[in-house]
C-alpha cells in the first residue's frame, strides 16, 4: 500500500475509533482485555461460558502462563500463544484469536495444544501429573460445513464413540460467520451466555455495541476496558498498524486470486485451442482415410480448401 493510500486508511480507521466501531477481535485488544491480571475476570467469565458443560466444573480463578514460548532447540517451531493460562482446578488453557484464514487451522490448533501439554510436566515427573489441557479458538471464518457456531472435540474410541480414550485433550472452536448467521436477529436478551460473548466479538458497529452492553454488565464493563486500550496511543497505533497489515494481506490475497483466474483463463483458452486442433486433425484424418477408401479423389481436393463441405462430410460421416 502506497504512503498516501496508508495516511488515509489510518484517518478512516481513527475516526472509527472515536465512533466505537472497532474490531473487538484484533490480536493486540484481544490480549489487553483477556490477558491482564487485572481483568483477568473477564477471562474467567468468557472461559465459564465455553467450558462449562465440558469441564464439569465451574472456574473460579487462574494464573496466567508466558505465551512467548522459547524451543528447546533453535530449529524448532515454539508457538506464541494469544492467552495461555492455568485454572485454579488446573487445566491448561490456550485461547487463540484469528482473523485470516490461512488454511491451517487444525494442525496448527494441534501443535500448539501439542506444546502446551507437553510442557505442562516438568522433568523428572511422572506422566500421571500431566495436566487436562484444552484450547479454545475464536475464528472470524469457517472450518466446518455444519451450521453450529461453537464445536468441540476429544478423542474417542472407533468402536464407541461414547468412550473417551482420554479427557486431557478437548478443542473448542467458536466460528463467528456461524454466530452471525444464527442469531444476527436474535435479541441479546434471549442469548446464552457464551452467545453474548460471541456477539461482543461478532458485531463492531457501536449500535449494536451499546444494545448488548445495556443488557450484560459484565460485556459492558469489557467494552470500557477497550476504551482504556484506545486512550493509549502505542496502543491505538498497534491496533491501526495491524488492521492496515491485514488489509494489506486481503489486498494481496485478492491480486493473486484476480491473477490467478487471468491465467487460469489463459492457460484454458490455450489448452482448449490445443485440444481443439488435435480434435479437428483427428477429424481431418479420418476423413481423409474413408474418402481414399472409396476413390474419391475430387472430394479429397475440395475438402482442402472447402471449409463448409469439409464440415459437411464430417456430420454425414459421423466424424
Amino acid at each position: 500500500m502506497e504512503d498516501e493510500k496508508k495516511n488515509e486508511i489510518r484517518s478512516i480507521i481513527q475516526t472509527k475509533i472515536g465512533n466505537r466501531n472497532f474490531n473487538t477481535m484484533d490480536d493486540s485488544l484481544f490480549k489487553f482485555i483477556f490477558g491482564k491480571e487485572e481483568r483477568k475476570h473477564f477471562t474467567i467469565d468468557f472461559l465459564n461460558s465455553v467450558l462449562g458443560g465440558s469441564l464439569g466444573h465451574r472456574i473460579n480463578d487462574l494464573e496466567f502462563r508466558p505465551t512467548e514460548q522459547i524451543p528447546s532447540n533453535k530449529a524448532d517451531k515454539a508457538p506464541r500463544f494469544d492467552v495461555a493460562c492455568r485454572l485454579d482446578s488446573g487445566e491448561l488453557i490456550d485461547v487463540e484469536v484469528q482473523i485470516a484464514n490461512r488454511h491451517n487451522m487444525k494442525k496448527r490448533t494441534l501443535a500448539y495444544w501439542t506444546y502446551m501439554y507437553s510442557t505442562g510436566v516438568r522433568a523428572g515427573e511422572d506422566y500421571e501429573k500431566a495436566s487436562p489441557a484444552i484450547t479454545v479458538n475464536i475464528l472470524a471464518f469457517s472450518i466446518r460445513p455444519k451450521p453450529a457456531p461453537h464445536s468441540s472435540c476429544s478423542i474417542r474410541y472407533d468402536d464407541d464413540p461414547y468412550e473417551a480414550f482420554s479427557e486431557d485433550l478437548r478443542l473448542h472452536f467458536l466460528e463467528i460467520p456461524k454466530f452471525l448467521k444464527a442469531a444476527r436477529n436474535r435479541p441479546f436478551s434471549k442469548m446464552t451466555r457464551m452467545e453474548r460473548w460471541m456477539a461482543y466479538f461478532a458485531f463492531r458497529s457501536n449500535k449494536k455495541k451499546q444494545e448488548l452492553a445495556m443488557c450484560d454488565d459484565v460485556i459492558s464493563k469489557a467494552y470500557d476496558a477497550c476504551d482504556v486500550f484506545f486512550s493509549s496511543m502505542e496502543e491505538r497505533m498497534k491496533y491501526i498498524n495491524s488492521e492496515i497489515a491485514r488489509m494489506d494481506y486481503h489486498a494481496d490475497i485478492k491480486d493473486a486470486e484476480e491473477r490467478g483466474e487471468e491465467r487460469g483463463m489463459e492457460r484454458g483458452i490455450k489448452i482448449g485451442e490445443e485440444r481443439g486442433e488435435e480434435r479437428g486433425e483427428e477429424r481431418f484424418a479420418k476423413l481423409m482415410q474413408i474418402l481414399t477408401s472409396q476413390n474419391r479423389n475430387d472430394d479429397i481436393s475440395r475438402i482442402i480448401t472447402d471449409k463448409a463441405y469439409r464440415q459437411e462430410l464430417f456430420c454425414a460421416f459421423n466424424i
